[in-house]
């Protein structure tokens, strides 16, 4: 591609929700295309382009861009290039563009298709009507028709995804969505090849978990039958996972030292946590003095992963933490981390209260907690120190990605660390300090 598209695509994934990278100094250093996906000499073509961006660090990221090239946009046109054969087209973001995405339909539901590894082609119907769900963030999600649709990853290493290999894994689970299929491509520079997106089930009559939750609370309307139900849901799950990809046992203290290494990581740059290292390392010893069985796991539970419907739960969204590598987001974890991701989304949600500091805030939100934590744990009692240093490394996480993503949040999550920074040491200075 010339210069100006070059310039023009950088606009576009600087301010896009799904890159990663805000708040750092970075730019586009090229954009290498991938074989067309559509029949070769017609418009309109659809093809992905990988985006390598640089940091000043010297690190490099691959983002995916869905690219058209039509004569007739019903979108904003990026840029204008010459087609090969096909003379001046306009550039568009195919994944909001009808015309591109009837066509890239129609080519991939071959099951011949090279680019494509499917499980049921059948399962999608290339006239259907497509559009872009605005909900995603670090994805981009294109419905299509009613009950299927075309999950884009956007941030791409090689590799298996995990959301593809893992919601395969728990294809018929009941509590998760079926996979129909998987996009695949080459990235740049010999470096391997990747999982670009995949077709997969969109769950009728659902509601997202986040927006159920924060109407709840707005109401102070109990959700402990629920949120109990929930738990159930997650231990279902991870039961399913242990089955299929096993588990191990790990000394506590390889943990705690990755944790260590994150907090460092992350005060380096917001300097207020170094107000509570002191506090941590206490939690973090307890973890060390710990064996822990590991196992996949979802590592980004929260209640925007979850559909709420009138028959109970779906959990979505297996690839992880966006801002960790795609070797970190593989590596078993303990299924407290999973816990812990809940407990402090029911704590996120507490800001939709109108009095969000009330003690009835406090109150449903506490509630909520509770029942999760029964649903999940049954009859026993959840491994209070794991569980304490798990909410203190998702808190730390939140504290980061507000910083760059929400500033106006990240109040939020550092009241988390030093509340359990606070419950983790017990004295005479941190009570004080509560009164």
């Amino acid at each position: 591609m010339i210069d100006e598209p070059l310039a023009a695509w950088w606009r576009v994934i600087a301010n896009a929700r799904w890159f990663g990278g805000k708040g750092l100094s970075a730019s586009l250093e090229a954009l290498t295309p991938l074989p067309w996906l559509t029949d070769p000499g017609t418009l309109p073509a659809v093809r992905p382009e990988v985006a390598t961006v640089r940091y000043v660090d010297g690190r490099t990221e691959h983002y995916v861009l869905l690219v058209g090239h039509t004569a007739s946009p019903a979108v904003g046109v990026v840029a204008q290039v010459d087609h090969e054969g096909l003379g001046r087209v306009s550039v568009v973001d195919a994944t909001a563009d009808p015309d591109c995405m009837g066509a890239l339909l129609s080519a991939l539901t071959d099951p011949r298709h090279a680019a494509m590894e499917w499980l049921d082609a059948s399962a999608i119907e290339p006239s259907a009507e497509c559009r872009v769900w605005p909900g995603e963030q670090s994805n981009t999600t294109i419905c299509i028709g009613p009950d299927r649709m075309l999950k884009l990853f956007r941030k791409v290493e090689p590799g298996r995804n995990l959301d593809v290999e893992v919601l395969t894994a728990l294809n018929g689970s009941g509590v998760t969505p079926e996979v129909y299929g998987t996009l695949l491509g080459d990235l740049p520079d010999g470096v391997g090849r990747a999982d670009l997106g995949m077709f997969v089930e969109r769950v009728q009559n659902v509601r997202d978990g986040w927006e159920w939750a924060c109407a709840a609370c707005a109401d102070d309307r109990d959700i402990s039958a629920e949120a109990m139900q929930l738990g159930g849901a997650l231990r279902a799950v991870h039961q399913r996972l242990a089955d299929v990809f096993g588990t191990a046992v790990v000394p506590g203290a390889e943990l705690a030292a990755l944790i260590g290494d994150r907090l460092d990581a992350a005060e380096a740059q917001v300097g207020e946590l170094a107000a509570v290292r002191s506090s941590v390392q206490v939690a973090l010893s307890a973890l060390a003095a710990t064996e822990l069985v590991v196992q996949r796991v979802h590592g980004d539970f929260h209640l925007g992963q979850v559909l709420r419907s009138a028959d109970g739960w779906t959990i979505i969204d297996f690839e992880g933490e966006p801002l960790k590598t795609l070797a970190e987001r593989r590596r078993p974890d303990s299924v407290w981390r999973d816990v812990a991701g809940m407990v402090r989304s029911f704590d996120y949600v507490r800001g939709a209260h109108p009095e969000p500091t009330s003690a009835q805030a406090v109150a449903w939100a506490a509630t909520a907690r509770q029942a999760f934590l029964d649903g999940y744990c049954e009859e026993a009692a959840p491994d209070r120190p794991v569980l304490d240093a798990y909410e203190l490394d998702k808190a730390i996480y939140e504290v980061v990605y507000e910083t760059r993503n929400r500033p106006d949040w990240v109040h939020i999550p550092l009241g988390a660390v030093h509340n359990v920074a606070r419950r983790t040491t017990p004295s005479p200075t941190h009570n004080s300090k509560e009164n």
